[in-house]
């Protein structure tokens, strides 16, 4: 015999998935709010590593990072002898905020032009496994002759060097910027090693920064 709901038993049917979709739907916005929680943990916590960070920066310092995308493994690989970090830039105060100057292309940067970016934004966990901060023993004078330079290089908007030409100076790459601003600031042409590889020279992210002159500060790991 073939069973024909009436509307008593159409109500109950109607209730019972009502239930389960209220039920569903609660335990979607219960994970959603831990979610939210888990993040605002971790942003928290990473607040703390910048705001730690930044306590101990000083103009011209050398703030490294590592990506977490592809590209910057390869670029990576362009170091000899210490692989960790793929780009880099140089720290100043500007107002009681610190930014990072530092030159790249791509998708992040369409327009190719040297760049600074807030700190936070830099060495980002979102984007980043870690980052750096070295420093050299240079002198108060030093710090400020970098900085005029690094604006001066800023305000000329020079593009990123996708042919990592060390012998030109209308387009720089990451490491190659740090090279020169720090050669023209401090009169000189060699402060950095440079890097050479089947006959081409350039100039790698650890060429900044292994060496005996240089100190790293810290070294986060995400």
């Amino acid at each position: 015999m073939k069973l024909i709901p009436n509307n008593i038993t159409l109500f109950f049917i109607g209730l019972f998935f009502a239930s389960c979709e209220t039920k569903v739907n609660h335990s979607s916005t219960e994970n959603s709010i831990k979610h939210h929680l888990k993040n605002d943990s971790i942003k928290k916590a990473k607040a703390i590593e910048y705001n730690q960070a930044k306590s101990i920066l000083q103009n011209g310092d050398i703030v490294l990072r590592t990506g977490n995308d592809v590209i910057s493994s390869l670029f990576a690989q362009l170091n000899k002898s210490d692989k960790t970090y793929s780009h880099c830039g140089i720290a100043l105060n500007e107002n009681n905020t610190w930014y990072v100057y530092h030159s790249i292309g791509g998708e992040d940067n369409p327009d190719e032009k040297l760049r600074k970016d807030l700190f936070e934004k830099f060495v980002s966990y979102e984007h980043n496994i870690g980052f750096g901060i070295c420093r050299y023993p240079i002198s108060k004078n030093d710090q400020k002759n970098i900085e005029t330079t690094l604006i001066d290089f800023h305000a000329k908007e020079v593009p990123f060097d996708m042919k990592f030409d060390l012998q030109s100076d209308n387009r720089l790459y990451c490491a190659e910027m740090i090279y020169k601003v720090f050669n023209k600031a401090l009169d000189t042409s060699h402060f950095f090693l440079t890097t050479i590889h089947k006959g081409f020279e350039y100039v790698s992210t650890d060429n900044l920064f292994v060496n005996n002159k240089a100190e790293i500060l810290c070294h986060i790991v995400y």
